[in-house]
């Protein structure tokens, strides 16, 4: 078997990120044009992309079930139409409640069915324990690096041809995967590499459910995902209104977004290398100060003139926000390789999804609530601290066990 059809696997689930999870990423630069088409408040729109986030946590269990039951074929066939079919429906809403549906649950359960799960199982069967997290952090990797594209292409079709276009073209994007995906070797792909197949098969029962949830290990996974997407969704769907209206231009502020996705892969890499280099608990606190630094540098943009603290939040949060979950699949995929594994992966992603409705809720109504963006930043700087004392005791936990 070639060495190269792992890192063709990676590529795989990279490119089904970027047509999936890179789309739903692009939300915040739709909220202008959706609060005034609609004639909606922050809070109800940004609770759209609450609902993605909510499902894409809560719909994983399913997705864990789906690939445990029925194989990888289904999983990413039923979430690439996910996919493409919320994108085409929003393209045609005429009511705010038809994209919490469309962008909001179908997205959801696309992106669920397209990101953790597939990656973790899929690539878990490929990479060893010392190469697992950098693979794992180039597949996650895809809603940032898909950003580099994705949200200039979505302000220029907005600015052109309107919102709805961009939806359209973006419905397009993802269903020219499907037939891919109906046609590759699925049942080789699933065997693993020839190396990894025996250890694959002895731990085949592995860890159940049950016991899975009696453990903390499963909790501080778990709590791990839901604070740090409290910590990162409060804010992110509204930095892009926070920049404009501090009197950023609206192209500059969005180019300015896609250098941090530009950024987020790599720190995605690089923290997952410090990771897999024996600096489990380093990678983490480091992580999370650098991203709770970002909010800091937020904060201090007053005018449109400070780029310095603009750019400076770009590199510092950036580069942090995604490298967590690249972190947290790793522990899981060590801990729970086996038969139950998507289920068990499942059920901590719901954390995730927990968590990121929370956040982009809680940060809409604290805007409302407050006219302002001081609650929001001390809402997330309290969940990131919180995500960072639990994701760094499970990464010390590994590290002693690797002794």
């Amino acid at each position: 078997m070639s060495r190269f059809v792992p890192w063709s696997l990676v590529a795989l689930c990279f490119a089904l990120g970027v047509a999936s999870r890179s789309i739903s990423d692009s939300f915040p630069v739709f909220v202008p044009s959706l609060q005034q088409d609609f004639s909606a408040s922050r809070s109800a729109v940004t609770v759209v992309y609450s609902f993605a986030l909510l499902v894409g946590g809560t719909g994983a269990p399913l997705a864990g079930w789906i690939v445990d039951r029925f194989g990888l074929r289904a999983l990413t066939v039923i979430g690439m139409s996910a996919a493409a079919l919320a994108s085409a429906s929003a393209s045609q809403a005429g009511q705010l409640w038809q994209l919490y549906l469309g962008l909001g649950m179908i997205m959801g359960f696309g992106g669920a069915s397209l990101s953790g799960v597939l990656s973790s199982s899929l690539l878990g069967r490929w990479f060893a324990a010392h190469r697992l997290g950098v693979a794992l952090a180039v597949a996650w990797s895809a809603s940032g690096v898909g950003a580099i594209v994705i949200l200039p292409l979505a302000e220029h079709i907005i600015a052109t041809a309107g919102w709805r276009h961009a939806y359209f073209v973006f419905a397009c994007i993802s269903a020219a995967f499907i037939p891919l995906l109906l046609l590759l070797p699925w049942r080789r792909i699933a065997r693993g590499a020839p190396g990894l197949e025996r250890a694959h098969a002895s731990a085949t029962a592995g860890m159940t459910v049950g016991q899975a949830v009696r453990e903390w290990p499963f909790w501080a996974l778990t709590f791990s995902f839901g604070f740090t997407s409290l910590g990162i969704f409060s804010i992110a769907p509204q930095a892009m209104v926070y920049l404009l209206e501090r009197g950023m231009e609206g192209g500059y502020a969005a180019r300015a977004l896609a250098v941090a996705g530009v950024l987020t892969p790599l720190g995605m890499i690089g923290f997952s290398w410090l990771s897999d280099r024996g600096g489990r608990k380093l990678a983490a606190l480091l992580a999370y100060a650098c991203s709770i630094a970002g909010v800091g540098m937020l904060a201090l943009v007053r005018g449109p003139d400070d780029d310095l603290w603009l750019w400076l939040y770009v590199l510092l949060f950036g580069g942090s926000q995604g490298s967590r979950g690249p972190m947290i699949s790793t522990l899981a995929t060590l801990r729970y390789r086996g038969a139950n594994f998507g289920r068990i992966y499942g059920l901590i992603s719901t954390g995730m999804g927990i968590g990121g409705f929370l956040g982009a809720w809680i940060g809409g109504l604290l805007h409302d609530l407050t006219g302002g963006y001081a609650a929001v930043m001390t809402f997330s700087v309290c969940a990131l601290a919180l995500a960072a004392t639990s994701l760094g005791a499970e990464a010390g936990a590994r590290e002693r066990l690797g002794r």
